[in-house]
């Protein structure tokens, strides 16, 4: 799973990029060149070690997730420029965190600050590069047609329902679709088809964040994710040792790290479980959106799983855990064989049978 960090100026979109993959303030500076960076995060997953502690697993694999901190936007930009920050760097990302400011009293440019004005203007840039995307698409489509016989084209038709719906400043997340019409879709990595989590980032002073309060009714309104912190603080607190750390949460009333708790909002923005496989030389933790199938789960595994899914035992962690072995599950009938359609749940144990 990937997710992109979008901001103006100022935002701290950088920082907030930094505490999520523990780069420091210092390797941020360095490597800011107007640049998009991209890393890879471990996720930690509480419950691994004792999957293979019990299956005798050699190692333990956590998930991971990837963030892509994209370039600065600007105001009003053209398509171009939008379309080469946004669709081109990070349009295959599976959603987008949209860092505002909320801290201080001028902005970047040196304008009152008026963190939900921002908030707006990150979302018509996003609206603004879906409708040059299909614009040009329907463009194409309308010289296609010109030498067909048959005048009807069902693409044509769903993309011009998209595009009076960007027009109207609407998220193409906001309409519902069919499986086909949402297969076809995702091939232009559209950005507003995607979930959107908005991160405010408050000043040290105003941890509540009530100069965000209209920035956050306005995530509220259209239906986004939302989280508080203050990026500053939390990257300074980031380089304090564990115990010093915790003392420092505890005296600002935070309920855990910034790293934590931004990796819980992207669980929970892009719907995300966990599900376990595990043997004898690794145990593994996989992350899969909510609602998925079993044969979903063997796809991420191995695709020739997925194509010759047969069925899935599946045993609940917590009763792995209380019974202690793969086989005690097995007696007590708490393993149970489950076919293709079957909605993974988080926490469960596959062990995934095919034909080779």
């Amino acid at each position: 799973m990937k997710l992109g960090f979008i901001g103006l100026p100022g935002s701290g979109k950088s920082s907030c990029f930094g505490l999520v993959t523990g780069r420091s303030f210092e390797e941020l500076t360095a490597t800011a060149h107007g640049e998009a960076q991209i890393a890879a995060v471990k996720v930690p997953e509480p419950r691994l070690p004792r999957v293979a502690e019990v299956f005798g697993s050699k190692k333990a694999v956590e998930p991971e997730l990837t963030f892509v901190d994209v370039m600065a936007l600007h105001k009003g930009e053209g398509h171009s420029a939008r379309e080469d920050k946004l669709t081109k760097v990070a349009g295959d990302a599976d959603a987008f965190a949209l860092v505002v400011q909320c801290f201080g009293d001028m902005d970047h440019e040196g304008n009152p600050l008026d963190p939900r004005a921002d908030l707006e203007a990150l979302v018509l840039e996003m609206i603004l590069t879906d409708l040059g995307v299909v614009e040009g698409r329907l463009e194409r489509i309308e010289l296609e047609m010109k030498a067909a016989r048959d005048k009807t084209n069902w693409e044509r038709d769903l993309l011009q329902r998209i595009q009076a719906h960007l027009s109207a400043d609407g998220l193409i997340a906001e309409l519902e679709f069919t499986d086909d019409e949402d297969r076809q879709l995702r091939g232009f990595n559209l950005l507003t088809h995607k979930p959107l989590l908005v991160v405010l980032n408050v000043a040290e002073d105003d941890l509540e964040g009530e100069r965000a309060a209209a920035a956050r009714a306005l995530a509220e309104e259209r239906g986004f994710g939302h989280i508080a912190l203050c990026a500053e603080l939390e990257l300074e607190l980031a380089q304090l040792e564990d115990d010093e750390r915790a003392e420092f949460l505890a005296d600002y009333g935070l309920e855990g790290d910034a790293h934590d708790r931004l990796i819980r909002a992207c669980y929970g923005v892009l719907d995300l479980i966990t599900f376990f496989t595990a043997n004898a030389n690794e145990a593994r933790a996989w992350t899969i959106s909510e609602g998925a199938t079993a044969r979903d789960a063997a796809g991420k595994v191995h695709s020739d799983m997925y194509e010759g899914f047969i069925r899935a035992q599946v045993i609940p962690v917590e009763k792995l855990d209380e019974l202690g072995s793969e086989a005690a599950c097995r007696e007590a009938g708490v393993a149970r064989l489950e076919g293709r359609e079957y909605l993974v749940q988080d926490g469960d144990v596959l062990e995934i049978r095919f034909s080779r």
